[in-house]
């Protein structure tokens, strides 16, 4: 795929690729945390997963529009990353059921913001004609990532115990942060060149 070449696009791959890790070991071994820590059956927790449900919708509805009119879009990538690195931990820490639902609310938001920020900035990141190819690979990315995670997370829970994804995944994103404020925000790559600058370049090469 073409899209790997550009600048912008690797980073934001490498994001979603740590962010999609830690998310998808939330994700995957939500129910035996639920069952194990907080001796919540089936019911209970997925009632606690349509809450989460439904905050990650309404962000994505009706927040998201306002905050990418008032912040630029790499600083919504590096808040909510610091917001979910923060959250995990809590989840980790997380001794009851109505902590646990102050938890989410944070980590739901920030879920939120990012899956959306980070497609947008991916379509920006390639040429027109190369969005759809970026998408895919990032798609592909985050299905990975679904694989590993739920397997990785079911693991460590059994080996160490109920906290022990949640700190991984807390561990990744702090990771992140570091990596996000170094590429994103101290040292961006340069956007892609405009039309007008790249048909000369690349006549050149041919001639």
């Amino acid at each position: 795929v073409t899209a790997l070449k550009r600048p912008r696009f690797g980073p934001l791959l490498n994001i979603r690729f740590l962010y999609g890790l830690a998310f998808a070991t939330f994700t995957g071994v939500f129910a035996l945390y639920a069952q194990y820590r907080l001796q919540l059956d089936s019911t209970g927790t997925g009632y606690i997963q349509a809450y989460v449900g439904l905050l990650s919708v309404l962000v994505q509805g009706v927040a998201i529009g306002r905050l990418t009119k008032r912040y630029p879009e790499n600083r919504l990538i590096f808040g909510a990353v610091v917001v979910l690195a923060f959250s995990l931990l809590g989840w980790a820490l997380t001794p009851n059921i109505w902590l646990l639902l102050v938890v989410l609310a944070p980590l739901s938001f920030a879920s939120g913001v990012l899956n959306t920020v980070i497609n947008s900035s991916i379509t920006k990141s390639v040429y027109p004609e190369e969005v759809g190819g970026a998408l895919g690979v990032s798609s592909s990315v985050e299905s990975f990532t679904r694989v590993i995670g739920p397997a990785a997370g079911g693991f460590v829970l059994g080996a160490l115990g109920t906290w022990a994804p949640g700190i991984i995944g807390a561990v990744i994103m702090t990771g992140l942060v570091v990596y996000v404020w170094r590429r994103l925000i101290v040292n961006p790559d340069p956007p892609l060149p405009s039309r007008s600058e790249r048909v000369p370049a690349e006549v050149t090469v041919q001639t």
